[in-house]
């Protein structure tokens, strides 16, 4: 069996443009002029909104009220956390432990708040949302009628 000589002309390139590459299958199809109907009736599918966090969880002026309060009793509680850490600093017991209480009493009370109150008013609110968009169409020939 013979070898493979780089000197054989079949391995060498005489010119650059020896192969050629095959045009793309959408060259193949048929071009449509700007404006023409297109061959097939598909309709485009409507663009769906996406949903944001605040969509999905309703606000209304007394859930804000409540989160205010959290957020303060979450502040009052990191004030605790720094009282205990500089009464631990100085090595005052009073300081450390009046501290530690503080930030517990206000933990906890931020936790019952949120688990309590806000959650029963949040799901009051999406209750409402529900039935009101549930309601919307049913309502309105209501007030169309009460008018007349």
């Amino acid at each position: 069996m013979g070898r493979r000589s780089p000197m054989n002309e079949r391995y060498q390139k005489q010119n650059e443009h020896a192969g050629k590459t095959r045009k793309s299958a959408s060259s193949a199809k048929p071009k449509r002029e700007a404006g023409s109907a297109s061959s097939t009736s598909a309709k485009k599918a409507p663009v769906k909104k996406k949903t944001t966090w605040s969509d999905m969880v309703p606000s209304t002026p007394e859930i804000k009220k409540w989160r205010k309060i959290w957020y303060v009793l979450l502040v009052i509680a990191l004030a605790g956390f720094g009282l205990a850490w500089w009464g631990q600093q100085i090595d005052n017991d009073v300081v450390a432990i009046v501290g530690f209480i503080i930030e517990l009493g206000a933990v906890g009370v931020a936790i019952a708040i949120d688990l309590v109150v806000i959650r029963k008013l949040r799901t009051q609110a999406i209750k409402d949302r529900a039935a009101g968009r549930k309601g919307a169409s049913n309502d309105t020939p209501k007030a169309g009628k009460d008018a007349s």
